[in-house]
């Protein structure tokens, strides 16, 4: 019989968060800095092209025009985020304080049990809400639902209050905000946040609110917190050449220090415009 197979599932799941990765593996490295007399800017960077707001381009799709002349037209302190040119801006008044290249949502759909997704970065006005340091991801369950499809794994999903017994003679239970292994002792050995339980052809799927839907390290070092789930976040090592790409389930996401450099800029309550 074989034990369980507790894999490490920090590199699998950031691999199903890219989508697939490549290309433009340079860009992360592309970011400029424009300087200004406001204290706390960077210092120039000799690859700035253009600083006036009034220059960001213009999204060819319509629905992003609205959150683009509301950009333009807003004075104060704010982010710009254009899905098309996959790039970021920090402006205040008609100034670009700071821009990076970024990666945003893919737009693939994709079903599973009769549950549909689209992954794309939503058009529109958002502000940060919250700024986070070392923020922790926790597992949608669209992420279990596509790696069972794309590795043929039947799904399981663990509750509280029953045992899922193992071919070792041990089992799964969830105890509390913990799922961990039972020994044939009675021991209980809670599983590492950040691992997969995945078993002869089975993945097991861990309540939402436990310990195991939590992934440290996967969303880098630094997060604006944007509402409804999405982030303008760093990159882990698996998926730092995603940045520049239409890859992600919707997040934005930035090279950690160009993120850095962001977090350290903005306050809560900034706008966020997205288009």
């Amino acid at each position: 019989m074989r034990a369980v197979a507790l894999r490490a599932a920090v590199a699998p799941l950031l691999t199903l968060v890219g989508l697939g990765l490549g290309a433009r593996a340079a860009v992360a490295q592309a970011s400029v800095a424009v300087a200004a007399s406001d204290a706390g800017t960077p210092a120039a960077a000799a690859a700035l092209v253009d600083s006036s707001a009034s220059s960001l381009p213009a999204p060819r799709d319509p629905a992003g025009r609205a959150a683009y002349r509301a950009a333009l037209a807003a004075t104060g302190l704010r982010i710009a985020v254009s899905t098309e040119e996959r790039q970021l801006w920090l402006l205040r008044g008609d100034r670009v304080l700071f821009t990076a290249f970024v990666a945003v949502g893919s737009g693939a759909d994709f079903e599973f049990g009769g549950r549909r997704f689209h992954f794309e970065t939503p058009r529109g006005v958002r502000r940060v809400l919250e700024k986070r340091v070392d923020p922790v991801w926790t597992v949608p369950d669209w992420h279990y639902y596509e790696r069972a499809a794309a590795e043929h794994l039947e799904l399981v999903r663990l509750v509280p209050g029953r045992r899922y017994p193992l071919p070792d003679g041990t089992f799964l239970e969830v105890r509390g905000r913990q799922v961990g292994r039972v020994d044939r002792d009675g021991g209980f050995w809670p599983i590492d946040p950040g691992r997969e339980i995945l078993l002869d052809g089975k993945l097991y799927m861990p309540p939402v609110g436990s310990e195991q839907r939590r992934v440290p390290g996967a969303l880098g070092p630094y997060g604006l917190v944007l509402g409804h789930g999405y982030l303008i976040h760093g990159v882990h090592e698996f998926d730092a050449t995603s940045v520049g790409q239409a890859v992600s389930h919707g997040c934005v996401r930035m090279a950690n220090d160009d993120l850095e450099r962001l977090f350290q800029m903005v306050p809560v309550g900034t706008p966020v415009y997205i288009f």
